[in-house]
């Protein structure tokens, strides 16, 4: 399916800027920018995979990750993939999921009313974003903000929605509030914060990091360390991940029960592939207690950040050891030693980023019905069923000159 849209006297327009196209440059005269979806990779593959030689290319819109997590995705998501052209040349592409939902699955619901109507409300639903992260990964992020552009592709998703059965429309995950969506009949609501944390210039090392924690905190970590001595720390090659992955997966899921909100579930084979993917961008790191694996974490360099992926422990020994502080730790040695500008530690679990350093960085997401009969009932639901932000306290950890 294709959809255009032709413009003409290119020269007045001024709802994007023509000088950031991903590859090429558009025309001086008339043009026309179109949207185009494909079901099989294998049509895009090489282009795609040409457009993945741009050093700045975000790595979860790479042909390498779409092709790894093919083999990875979880069983309630299926992927096709959407292409925006500007006239005869293609810009970019970008993965459009499909997602069985499920609100009873998905939500750690404590009202009962919430639990038991919970167990009706399920429908297919179309998502735009990173299903893996969060962030704003879209190849069209400059343009996301044009209200005639966002019209076009809202069209364009609206019609692939239709064609799979889709009930609503999801976008994730914006640090602002997007304009055009609203425009476009999309409801928003807030979810947990980004824990975002600024490594600062003047860190060289990890002491240097230290030294600009207060008092307070410095004798925490210093604690935290002592807690978990007898860990063995081990970044994992390729094939020792092929070897650990059912291990993995299973103190992965041990700690899934806690969360909130669980979009999906990945399968055994997501570490794996990621390392397949991202190569030496991706690292996994896990650490051993008498020779059994007890705990992990993982971070992806996308650029100037370093994103945390995901992680896992046994719970009692992390009770014993401290092992999730200790292995938020690492990440930001991790983030000093890359040289990145900061570090991204995701949602869940604010209270206890914010004490290593990390500030909450507020998300929206939007949501719209495809069909008309449902339209009415969104501004009620979506409110009420909305995830609650929950109450936690921000911790200061750095002296005065750091802050």
């Amino acid at each position: 399916m294709t959809i255009t849209k032709s413009f003409l006297n290119c020269d007045s327009l001024n709802f994007f800027d023509l000088s950031k196209p991903i590859l090429g440059t558009a025309p001086n005269c008339s043009f026309s920018f179109s949207f185009t979806i494909f079901e099989d990779l294998n049509e895009i593959a090489s282009k795609w995979s040409l457009m993945d030689t741009n050093k700045n290319v975000n790595p979860w819109l790479s042909f390498d990750f779409q092709k790894n997590m093919l083999k990875a995705m979880p069983e309630n998501v299926k992927v096709l993939y959407g292409g925006y052209s500007f006239g005869n040349e293609v810009k970019g592409y970008f993965p459009i999921y499909f997602f069985d939902f499920s609100l009873d699955k998905s939500f750690r619901e404590k009202n009962l009313l919430k639990r038991i109507l919970g167990k009706f409300i399920k429908a297919k639903i179309l998502l735009m974003g990173q299903i893996f992260s969060t962030g704003t990964n879209y190849p069209f992020s400059d343009y996301l903000k044009d209200q005639q552009f966002q019209k076009e592709l809202h069209h364009f998703l609206h019609n692939i929605a239709s064609r799979y059965k889709a009930k609503a429309i999801l976008w994730k995950d914006f640090f602002s509030g997007c304009a055009a969506l609203e425009l476009n009949g999309y409801f928003s609501f807030k979810y947990q914060p980004a824990m975002i944390m600024k490594i600062d210039d003047r860190w060289e090392t990890m002491q240097d990091y230290e030294q600009s924690l207060s008092s307070k905190y410095r004798i925490r970590l210093l604690r935290a360390r002592n807690k978990m001595k007898g860990i063995i720390w081990k970044t994992l090659t390729k094939e020792e991940i092929i070897n650990s992955q059912a291990s993995l997966h299973q103190l992965y899921v041990g700690i899934l029960s806690d969360a909130t909100f669980k979009m999906a579930t990945v399968p055994e084979s997501y570490f794996s592939r990621m390392k397949e993917a991202f190569k030496e961008k991706y690292n996994l790191t896990a650490g051993y207690l008498d020779g059994n694996l007890v705990c992990f974490y993982s971070t992806l360099i996308n650029g100037e950040t370093l994103e945390a992926n995901l992680a896992g422990f046994e719970e009692e020994t992390n009770l014993k050891m401290q092992l999730y502080l200790n292995m938020l730790f690492f990440m930001v040695e991790n983030a000093i030693k890359f040289k990145v500008g900061k570090l991204n530690f995701y949602r869940t679990a604010m209270e206890i980023k914010s004490s290593v350093g990390a500030v909450g960085n507020e998300t929206m997401v939007y949501i719209k019905p495809t069909s008309k009969w449902l339209a009415p009932l969104f501004p009620i639901l979506v409110p009420w069923f909305s995830p609650q932000n929950l109450v936690w306290k921000a911790r200061s950890p750095f002296k005065a000159k750091y802050s």
